[in-house]
C-alpha cells in the first residue's frame, strides 16, 4: 500500500513538473527532432535508420496499450 503511494506522489510530482515547464520541453522536443532530421538526411541510409526507430515506437506503443 505504501508503495502504491509513494509510486503515484511520484507520478504526480513528475507530471506537475513537466506541465510547469510545458513551453520548454515543448521547444527541446523540437530542437532534438529537428537535429534528427538534419542527420538523417546527411547520413547515407535513412530508410533503415527509419525502419528502426518504427520498430522502437512499436514496441513501446504495444508495451502500453496491452
Amino acid at each position: 500500500m505504501m508503495t502504491t503511494i509513494l509510486a503515484f506522489a511520484i507520478l504526480l510530482a513528475t507530471t506537475l513538473l513537466v506541465l510547469g515547464n510545458l513551453r520548454m520541453v515543448a521547444h527541446d522536443t523540437f530542437e532534438a527532432l529537428s537535429s534528427a532530421v538534419l542527420r538523417l538526411r546527411h547520413s547515407g541510409s535513412p530508410g533503415a535508420k527509419l525502419a528502426f526507430a518504427a520498430l522502437w515506437v512499436l514496441i513501446f506503443a504495444l508495451s502500453y496499450l496491452l
